[in-house]
């Protein structure tokens, strides 16, 4: 298990990668893209290139009072409508993520969320 922060969202769209998931596999999952910190002694990075895997239900308790605004773009990506500001990436910052490690695909290091703790 790690316990993973998301410090920056590029974009969310629905998964399409082939992904065995263990929490609720028959769930649909998001696939968020960002920058995620990782809250472990062994990890030497500050924040990371990730792409974080997780409900819509997990996502919405992650964004939930933080005044993020999601759009759709046309190729069906959800972005936010302004860039975070510090305020906000320091709330969401503040949500733990009790995560599985799914290991690395490129440059990004895969997480499955199992647990949001607000």
């Amino acid at each position: 298990m790690a316990q993973i922060h998301i410090t920056g969202i590029e974009y969310v769209e629905l998964n399409q990668d082939e992904v065995t998931f263990t929490y609720k596999p028959d769930v649909p999952k998001l696939k968020l893209v960002g920058t995620v910190y990782e809250a472990s002694e062994d990890s030497e990075e500050d924040d990371i290139h990730s792409v974080v895997f997780l409900t819509q239900n997990q996502l919405n308790k992650v964004l939930l009072n933080k005044e993020v605004e999601l759009k759709t773009n046309d190729d069906g990506k959800w972005q936010t409508i302004k860039p975070l500001t510090r305020e906000q990436v320091k709330k969401i910052g503040l949500v733990s993520l009790e995560s599985e490690y799914l290991g690395k695909k490129g440059d990004y290091k895969r997480f499955e969320v199992t647990k949001v703790e607000q």
